[in-house]
């Protein structure tokens, strides 16, 4: 059986290859932020992983080595996302990004996350992603207004708006390319968070959009 039929583990948008290291998140995930009439393309095969079932960095590369070996077109890059939060599999996510640098130097690597880590550990985890090789990031900034985020997101274990803040302008000091996401939901001002993602360093602001 080929590893890219395993139940939720890859997925294609835009000719990149998607990952799922995990369903586990440590807020709202990214899809629900999308509001509850959001559904990812069907064309994209997205499915969340088996409960039971988490990846390994093995298994992982095996895929992307799979999709370059196809009779098509191969992936322009490799995208470290999902249903859950992928810096929860921070081990398995690096080292997955360099069995495939080894492999596919040019093939470019980006995670979409939510940016919640905590202080304390915001350079070093910064730092492990670029040197695994992993430049560019999407990070869900979401709002400029702190009470607000903890409204739309609920973080857990104590963490909020001023960790996703100092991450993001960790990230941009390592040289990560990193561009800040927002949802134009009702009552976030998106020209604020356009404006605090340029302050922070961030390259990008791209604006997702609300399905209620």
């Amino acid at each position: 059986m080929s590893l890219s039929s395993i139940r939720g583990l890859s997925y294609s948008l835009r000719n990149h290859l998607y990952f799922s290291l995990t369903n586990k998140c440590n807020s709202v995930s990214l899809i629900a932020t999308r509001g509850p009439a959001f559904k990812m393309p069907e064309s994209s095969g997205f499915e969340f992983l088996n409960p039971d079932f988490e990846p390994s960095s093995e298994q992982i590369f095996a895929v992307v080595e799979e999709a370059f070996k196809e009779e098509r077109e191969p992936p322009e890059g490799v995208v470290f996302a999902g249903g859950g939060e992928p810096l929860l599999k921070l081990d398995v996510l690096c080292e997955s990004a360099r069995l495939i640098k080894a492999k596919r130097h040019g093939v470019p690597l980006r995670v979409t996350t939510n940016g919640l880590v905590a202080a304390t550990d915001s350079a070093r985890v910064a730092q492990t992603l670029k040197l695994a090789g992993v430049k560019q990031a999407s990070v869900a900034l979401t709002t400029a207004s702190p009470k607000q985020y903890m409204d739309l997101m609920q973080p857990l274990d104590g963490l909020g708006h001023a960790e996703v803040c100092g991450f993001i302008a960790m990230l941009a000091e390592e040289g990560v390319q990193v561009t800040c996401t927002a949802v134009d939901r009702p009552g976030v001002d998106i020209a604020a968070a356009r404006a605090l993602s340029s302050a922070l360093g961030a390259v990008n602001f791209q604006i997702r959009t609300f399905h209620p």
